[in-house]
């Protein structure tokens, strides 16, 4: 190995921990890109993923929960946070994995929601693993 490869080596050993190197490696700090948090939405607050959105006069909330007993999830309100928790179970029991990629885990995802929201007039949807929850928007 040369000495020019060596010093490349201790330079970068040096300077990876150090946000200005990465920058000056990739371009200009007004890059938006290299301030976006670096976390998977398995092991992040994102987990379920879901759409929050406005049609017809309803608020929609769709959550990603396939193969989801809905027995045992619990959705509630506190100071207008929408809380729902469960527990996310794709293991089997007395099987032997040869991949396991989705997991198991238990979740509180919580949404902000307009203050005259109760639980009473959330509806509530399943189909093709996604969870519907709906309420009318203020009239």
């Amino acid at each position: 190995m040369s000495f020019d490869n060596l010093k490349k080596i201790y330079q970068f050993s040096e300077n990876s921990h150090k946000e200005d190197y990465w920058k000056e490696m990739f371009g200009s700090s007004d890059k938006e890109w290299l301030n976006l948090p670096i976390t998977s939405i398995k092991n992040s607050d994102a987990f379920p993923a879901c759409d929050y959105y406005i049609f017809d006069s309803r608020y929609y909330i769709d959550i990603e929960l396939p193969g989801m007993d809905l027995n045992h999830l619990r959705i509630h309100i506190n100071n207008n946070t929408l809380h729902i928790e469960g527990y996310y179970q794709t293991l089997l029991p007395k099987s032997s994995y040869l991949l396991k990629e989705r997991q198991n885990k238990h979740f509180i995802k919580k949404i902000s929601i307009p203050i005259y929201v109760n639980e009473n007039n959330i509806k509530k949807k399943y189909e093709n693993g996604i969870l519907q929850l709906s309420f009318a928007c203020k009239e």
